[in-house]
């Protein structure tokens, strides 16, 4: 990991981001460049991962009471006070199983052990994203519940990794 960086990613990392998040649906939901202007104004963790001068994956992650109706960050919104809610960790296929996801966390978990309480997010069940199921028990995240979303076509394991008592 010694040749990787995290930076904040801005408005020129568009296309990387778009691109690389495309290329990894369904395990990730839909990107558009309207949401993705709108992470940048809202988002408290918006960073991109390099290798080198290479981006190699990205991670968007907002506190609380933010202005974005996605089903899954609502949950948390209404049974958490306090968490940072991962709303996607995107690593480019040639840079997974390097530990760039734990990296992202561990940098996460830096941040903010003693602002917040909970590192929160989603694991699609269905459809199955086996890798991510196996990396987010790996890193210690427990399962607090399930949802369907997208008219039922996605079903999603709601977990979260506790920072502070």
């Amino acid at each position: 990991m010694n040749d990787y960086y995290i930076e904040s990613a801005t408005k020129s990392d568009m296309d990387f981001i778009l691109n690389l998040n495309q290329n990894n649906m369904p395990a990730v939901s839909m990107l558009s460049s309207d949401l993705f202007l709108k992470f940048l104004n809202i988002s408290d963790y918006i960073k991109i991962i390099k290798n080198d001068d290479e981006s190699v994956g990205f991670l968007i992650g907002l506190f609380p009471n933010k202005l974005y109706d996605s089903i899954n960050y609502q949950w948390f919104n209404s049974h958490y006070k306090s968490f940072i809610y991962v709303d996607r960790i995107v690593v480019s296929n040639s840079n997974q199983n390097k530990g760039i996801g734990s990296y992202f966390y561990n940098d996460i978990k830096s941040k903010y052990i003693n602002k917040v309480s909970h590192l929160a997010c989603e694991v699609n069940i269905k459809p199955l994203n086996q890798q991510s199921i196996n990396f987010h028990k790996k890193f210690g995240f427990k399962e607090v519940g399930q949802q369907f979303s997208e008219e039922n076509k996605k079903l999603v394991s709601l977990q979260v990794f506790k920072l502070k008592n």
